[in-house]
């Protein structure tokens, strides 16, 4: 596996070459600044399986940097390691937000880079299964119903800030200290009638109705703390840190109002209705071998309780007395 190292720090170039020698990865490369390292991306015929990126650089910090990496079609899907000394959540969202997929956090051990390497060369199996959609660069017109992958798939959108990869999200949960699992909460929206859409919308269409839930989600829920990931089947799981979360339900009428708003049409020009039940909020597993799984089942189930009951709530059309008669 051939790693880049980003650092600015000296003490620490001198010393990633020792943990990762150690941890069984020899082939590393090191570079000083954000702008060395693109110019090693751009000129090296040699492609870097995986990337770790100091968070604090001067000039270009590495959360520049790594959206700079992800702008470059070679490096879309390769895995981002940060490397912070901080403990504030809102960096390291920041930097899952740019397109980062996991983190290591000052000072390391040669068994936290082993684990976190480890892990990277998992996602990156993942990750090239993964199919990646964008709305404004899908071709116009395809088929309905006719799609490269399965509704059930986790269907990655480009382009919608703060909607990251479904093994970036549960890597960020993992790791999550006792202190933010004190005030995150994890909750699921789901597009009703999903089924419908993926079986009359076109890929395009389809990339856009996902798209357009995770936007409206982020503009009600409006904080740097959050992070979504589409985990298939039009269900988006969303974690947020703080205490800026809406009121539960009501944040669903916001979240409805907003997608609303927005007037979504297909590409005949015809209404798209796009509709969207939220689950309550839970805190994460105190687990933390447990916590990604059972953390999101519980929201899942949430949200598919919420619908149920959307569904058991709702006016059965009665034939009126005229057409009964």
């Amino acid at each position: 596996m051939r790693i880049l190292a980003v650092d600015d720090d000296p003490f620490i170039r001198e010393l990633l070459p020792v943990v990762f020698r150690e941890a069984d990865y020899p082939y590393l490369t090191l570079a000083d600044s954000g702008a060395a390292a693109l110019d090693l991306l751009n000129s090296t015929k040699e492609h870097f399986d995986c990337l770790l990126l100091d968070i604090e650089m001067p000039e270009m910090d590495g959360i520049t940097l790594c959206r700079r990496v992800r702008s470059m079609e070679a490096y879309q899907d390769t895995p981002i390691l940060m490397v912070t000394s901080r403990a504030d959540a809102i960096s390291i969202e920041r930097a899952f937000a740019a397109g980062a997929n996991d983190y290591v956090t000052k000072p390391f051990d040669v068994k936290d880079i082993a684990t976190r390497v480890h892990i990277a060369e998992r996602m990156l199996e993942n990750t090239q299964r993964a199919p990646r959609l964008d709305p404004h660069h899908l071709q116009e017109g395809g088929e309905p119903g006719a799609h490269g992958f399965a509704l059930a798939d986790p269907v990655h959108i480009n382009g919608v800030e703060q909607l990251v990869l479904p093994f970036s999200l549960g890597n960020y949960l993992s790791q999550l200290s006792r202190q933010h699992l004190d005030i995150c909460q994890v909750f699921a929206a789901k597009i009703e009638h999903i089924d419908g859409l993926y079986a009359t919308c076109n890929s395009r269409e389809f990339a856009r109705a996902i798209a357009s839930a995770a936007t409206a989600i982020a503009r009600v829920v409006d904080c740097p703390q959050l992070l979504m990931t589409h985990n298939g089947s039009g269900t988006l799981l969303c974690i947020v840190t703080g205490d800026s979360l809406p009121a539960w339900p009501e944040i669903e009428v916001l979240i409805q109002g907003e997608l609303d708003g927005m007037d979504l049409r297909h590409d005949d020009n015809t209404p798209m209705s796009v509709m969207l039940s939220v689950g309550g909020p839970i805190q994460p597993n105190a687990s933390r071998t447990q916590r990604v799984r059972k953390t999101f089942d519980r929201a899942i189930r949430r949200v598919a309780m919420r619908q149920k009951i959307k569904l058991d709530t709702t006016p059965s059309e009665k034939p009126s007395v005229s057409a009964a008669h």
